[in-house]
């Protein structure tokens, strides 16, 4: 049970501490992003623990992906949300912005892979890792802009 518990306070509730108040800065990317960001994520995952590529602790027989569950609905979502606030509002370089979250989303699950949270299988690395989140940055963007192109308004009208 602790170990659930430390992915849910990672994975979700440090997140949404700093999604609240970006979501008060601009709830637009927030309402737009976040549940592409959250599909992307929990497709990607659900590809890589059936071809079992990595797992997360706690092991949960028969439906590993529920150990991860707090990371979809919480850092990766949020961490793309802040990405498209970055490039929307604060107007920086997409593709550093991108490869930047990348990285960082990398070195975070090197230290869970250091303290035995992840493990990887079949080939899998941090390298391959590194790429997955590159993946899915770069699909968050391409999201973004899909819709900015059909006139979503990502501005706060506040």
């Amino acid at each position: 049970m602790r170990n659930i518990l430390i992915n849910i306070i990672l994975g979700f509730i440090i997140p949404w501490i700093f999604g609240v108040f970006l979501y008060k800065k601009a709830p637009n990317i927030v309402i737009i992003i976040f549940p592409v960001s959250s599909i992307v994520s929990s497709f990607i995952n659900a590809i890589g623990f059936h071809l079992e590529f990595w797992d997360f602790t706690p092991l949960i027989e028969d439906d590993e992906t529920i150990s991860a569950l707090p990371f979809y609905i919480g850092l990766y979502p949020l961490a793309a949300c802040s990405a498209m606030y970055w490039i929307d509002v604060k107007k920086t370089n997409p593709i550093l912005t991108l490869v930047l979250l990348s990285i960082l989303l990398t070195g975070l699950e090197y230290i869970g892979f250091l303290f035995h949270k992840v493990q990887y299988g079949h080939g899998w690395n941090i390298g391959w890792t590194f790429i997955s989140y590159l993946i899915a940055t770069f699909a968050a963007y391409v999201y973004y802009l899909l819709a900015k192109n059909h006139e979503v308004n990502f501005k706060s009208k506040k």
